[in-house]
């Protein structure tokens, strides 16, 4: 008999669902709460779980589970719906679908970044909102060639960014704890501390991890250091950016933010973030591009990995839990 795997969620993708069934039963549950994969859990071998506001697979399921060899989940980690730790020292594997996500989100980015320099999204707004023709309303606009260009944190995302950047120039900065100085320089980037790459790069890019350790990474002495007219690109999560330094920055100082993130989500109605002609907001979608959805296909090749005896490309160490966003 072939193993079976729980879904607490639809396999959206038909072909990637074939793929799945040829190596494993798929048992699919309308619910992704604790309690109703602890009524399933027994006898499966895999449980797969989505991203919910909620843990799902706690330590009563893990623990419940005792056939359980391979947990996923369908989204880029897995802190905030599996107990991962846990989950590590009973032996299991565990693994996501992070590489989808780099094109998209660095794609996004680059977006953020090219409306912002030129002010397309306020030119927009203007014309949208009553005038008529605001050609001199918000200032010249300004070009990313050859201009020093930073990102703060060298995972997936980071490097992702990093390549849709360098045709518009080598100027590369980064802040990474996790790359020596050799790698540095194969890459063609330059590692500098925080406030060396605030000081520098006329474009600022937030991409790294959310941890207890990296809240508030980034405030006030970090803000005053940016040059005039330089611009902070937040896709990381709001809690790594002390935001009340940022909007006061923002309002005293010549710089300009693009947020895809907020400490608060939904951002307040009343945030003044949202009076600033100065600052580009997104309700954080850097994943809304549909080529998202090949998370499915990527799926199905860590699970057939999985089943034909090799380490999937996602499987989860405590190393690298230590530095993976909550969510």
């Amino acid at each position: 008999m072939k193993p079976e795997i729980l879904f607490a969620c639809s396999i959206a993708d038909t072909d990637a669902r074939a793929r799945i069934e040829r190596v494993a039963q798929v048992i699919e549950i309308p619910e992704a709460t604790e309690e109703a994969v602890l009524a399933r859990i027994d006898g499966k071998e895999g449980v797969v779980v989505p991203y919910t506001p909620h843990p799902v697979v706690t330590r009563r399921v893990i623990d419940r589970g005792r056939a359980l060899k391979l947990v996923g989940a369908t989204y880029g980690s897995t802190r905030k719906n599996i107990d991962d730790l846990y989950a590590l020292e009973k032996g299991l594997t565990l693994i996501h679908t992070g590489p989808t996500r780099p094109r998209p989100m660095a794609e996004f980015t680059l977006g953020l970044i090219l409306s912002s320099l030129m002010h397309i999204h306020t030119f927009h707004h203007a014309m949208r909102s009553g005038e008529a023709w605001p050609r001199f309303a918000f200032g010249r606009g300004r070009i990313l060639q050859d201009r020093p260009v930073g990102v703060i944190g060298l995972g997936m995302i980071g490097k992702g960014i990093m390549e849709v950047l360098r045709p518009f120039t080598n100027r590369l900065f980064v802040h990474s704890r996790h790359i020596s100085e050799k790698d540095a320089r194969e890459m063609g980037v330059q590692n500098v501390d925080l406030e060396t790459l605030f000081e520098r790069c006329d474009v600022i890019v937030l991409a790294g991890g959310y941890t207890p350790e990296t809240h508030h990474l980034i405030g006030r002495t970090h803000f005053e250091r940016m040059q005039p007219g330089a611009l902070f690109v937040n896709i990381a999560r709001g809690g790594m950016v002390d935001e009340a330094e940022m909007i006061r920055a923002v309002g005293e100082r010549d710089i300009y933010l693009a947020l895809d993130v907020f400490e608060e989500e939904p951002l307040p109605a009343d945030s003044p973030l949202r009076r600033s002609d100065r600052v580009l907001l997104t309700p954080h979608r850097g994943n809304n591009a549909i080529e998202f959805e090949q998370r499915w296909q990527y799926l199905a090749d860590e699970i057939e990995r999985f089943y034909r005896g090799e380490t999937p490309e996602t499987a989860l160490t405590p190393e690298r839990l230590r530095v993976m966003s909550d969510s």
